[in-house]
């Protein structure tokens, strides 16, 4: 089977959309594992709002700027 330069052609832009289309891929699941990572470490104040991350794992957490006793998790809603 001989490869014709329409043929070439044709496989090297279909070959390029694919490498771009996987590349999309991947790049968009790691920046949304990364994304939920950092979520995960936010905590807000919930005296003074100041949003920090912490890598630590207890439960009650000081914050920097009020110095106030937080949990950590999901903030609760009032109401």
């Amino acid at each position: 089977m001989e490869l014709t330069l329409a043929d070439f052609v044709l496989l090297v832009i279909f070959g390029s959309c694919v490498l771009v289309l996987a590349f999309t891929l991947v790049s968009r699941t790691l920046h949304a594992r990364a994304e939920g990572r950092s979520l995960a470490r936010r905590v807000v104040c919930r005296l003074c709002l100041h949003a920090f991350e912490t890598r630590e794992n207890t439960e009650i957490l000081t914050c920097p700027s009020c110095g106030a006793a937080n949990e950590k998790g999901r903030p609760r809603r009032l109401g």
